[in-house]
């Protein structure tokens, strides 16, 4: 396997967005102070379990990419089908270990999550049922960031009888809707939805409001309103750029759907650092965190170059 067929097999440059995720999480729950050291494994487990998932997602539509995609690695033939499921198993196997070695109950979580992305990657998909299960793998991987975050810092086991659900799980949520809506817009990109403009239309609006949600709610949950106003206006920043997208009256064709869906995909790494904005007038780290994932933007463009994330 060359190596731009692992970059390209794993997605390599959607990795910022995984880290984002784990980082808003432990951020939410250490209310912007500096993380114990042991939870930077959050990282790597994350990156484990969403690379993982791109690979065996790959392995499970490389019939189907045989006509629609032939020139991605598995269906080219540069990369085995055998060596692709053996990556994605090891890198899956990986973060419930990583999971595991945090906390038995992180270990267990991992372990949840790992069984909805296997769901999602080899199991029936649909308009509906797929884009509600990625959604929650994507809400998930921020809620297992700030639950792990919790117990390794002694919060009690059963975090829903506690101050956890009430507030700052709801952030996460916030966050899963905003990847249904563009699971959602996603399906007419190969012709699985008809493209009707309103609807279309529709679900990019709808997913341009949900962007200050998340950092809103995190200011709510925190009791920090400058926060959640400063990580609002931070998201509110990626509103232009869907608004004249939304307006424009050219033909809905599939061409710019896959631009709007990638105009969505762009500003995950804009609520992540929007929900750790929030925290940033409670801790010391919340502003230095959010500049470390707006970071991520400059660091996917150049690995976009060379394995691009279709």
């Amino acid at each position: 396997m060359q190596r731009t067929d692992f970059w390209r097999l794993t997605r390599i440059s959607l990795a910022p967005t995984a880290i984002g995720d784990s980082i808003a999480g432990m951020l939410l729950a250490s209310h912007g102070d500096l993380p114990e050291a042991k939870l930077l494994l959050l990282i790597p487990l994350s990156l484990c379990l969403f690379h993982g998932g791109m690979v065996l997602n790959d392995w499970s539509d490389r019939g189907a990419d045989q006509d629609t995609r032939p020139d991605r690695p598995i269906p080219s033939g540069r990369v085995s089908p055998s060596s692709a499921l053996s990556l994605a198993l090891g890198l899956l196997l990986g973060g419930v270990l990583l999971g595991s070695a945090l906390d038995p109950r992180t270990g267990l979580a991992t372990l949840g999550l790992t069984l909805l992305i296997v769901a999602y990657d080899l199991g029936p998909r649909g308009n509906w049922l797929g884009p509600l299960i990625m959604g929650a793998c994507r809400a998930g991987n921020v809620a297992l960031a700030y639950a792990c975050s919790l117990w390794v810092m002694g919060a009690p086991t059963n975090l829903f009888m506690e101050q956890a659900l009430p507030g700052r799980f709801l952030v996460p949520l916030a966050y899963g809707f905003y990847v249904i809506l563009i699971s959602r817009l996603a399906r007419a990109e190969d012709g699985d939805a008809r493209l009707e403009p309103t609807v279309l239309r529709g679900r990019l609006l709808c997913a341009m409001t949900l962007l200050p949600l998340p950092a809103l709610l995190a200011g709510v949950a925190l009791h920090s309103p400058v926060g959640g106003t400063l990580g609002a206006m931070l998201a509110l920043s990626g509103v232009p750029g869907l608004w004249q997208a939304a307006r424009d009256p050219a033909p809905w064709t599939q061409e710019r759907v896959t631009h709007c869906v990638g105009l969505l995909l762009r500003r995950l790494l804009l609520i992540s650092a929007s929900i750790a904005l929030s925290t940033s007038a409670l801790g010391s780290v919340g502003l230095w965190a959010a500049l470390v994932i707006l970071a991520g933007y400059p660091l996917a463009n150049a690995l976009r170059t060379v394995a691009p994330p279709s």
